[in-house]
């Protein structure tokens, strides 16, 4: 082989290194952990200072280490021999990463805080099955869940919430005071930092009037009495 295609061949090589290497410093190092929320699936992905969360993008196990890079509103995670997962930024806390617009990523969720009043049980039955035959008794199946009902004093208004994270994850005590936010018929109750229990509000009520707010009418004077 000649000494000049060797040399082009070395040259070659060492482009395609540089530039392997260059691509792999656009990663940055991080951690994954799963937000389990049966309607609304997503990731925790720390970094240092920095916090994310993102879509349902991939299957990832908790406490995952992974390569990841940002750009604009998405988030892309290496995939050793694959292409990336390519991941939108729901939410994000601490300063703008590299490569990163602040306009397009969604502002933190804003927090209200409220306290648990108390909670009642409520016994929910469901029947399912088949209608059956002529002559025949239909196959049901029937399933009762326990729910807890939990009454929320808001800083707006006063709530009922139960099924409060998978397999009612959430458990609040009589008391505690709590962050939460209310998105539709969903409440969202927030824990571990930026993580957040997904609750169904069956009720909502005004909040009750501290006694003192409406004082009785002033009575007028009785007349004095005549003398005897």
């Amino acid at each position: 082989m000649k000494v000049s295609s060797i040399l082009r061949t070395s040259f070659l090589v060492l482009v395609l290194v540089s530039a392997a290497l260059a691509d792999d410093s656009t990663y940055q190092k991080g951690t994954l952990t799963s937000n389990a929320d049966p309607h609304h699936k997503s990731y925790n992905l720390k970094a240092g200072d920095q916090s994310y969360q993102i879509s349902n993008c991939g299957e990832f196990q908790d406490g995952q280490a992974v390569d990841f890079r940002v750009k604009d509103d998405k988030i892309y995670i290496a995939h050793p021999g694959a292409k990336e997962y390519k991941c939108s930024i729901l939410s994000m806390t601490g300063a703008v990463a590299p490569g990163a617009v602040a306009s397009n990523v969604p502002t933190p969720p804003t927090y209200l805080k409220g306290t648990i009043e108390g909670y009642e049980t409520r016994r929910d039955v469901h029947v399912s099955g088949a209608p059956g035959g002529p002559g025949t008794v239909p196959a049901t199946h029937t399933t009762t869940r326990v729910a807890k009902v939990y009454e929320l004093h808001g800083s707006d208004l006063i709530y009922k919430v139960d099924y409060c994270g998978a397999f009612q994850a959430g458990k609040f005590s009589p008391g505690q005071v709590i962050e939460y936010r209310v998105d539709g018929d969903r409440l969202y109750v927030r824990h571990d930092i930026n993580k957040e229990y997904s609750c169904q509000i069956e009720g909502r009520r005004a909040l009750d009037k501290p006694v003192g707010d409406n004082p009785p009418p002033a009575t007028s004077p009785s007349p004095a009495a005549s003398p005897q």
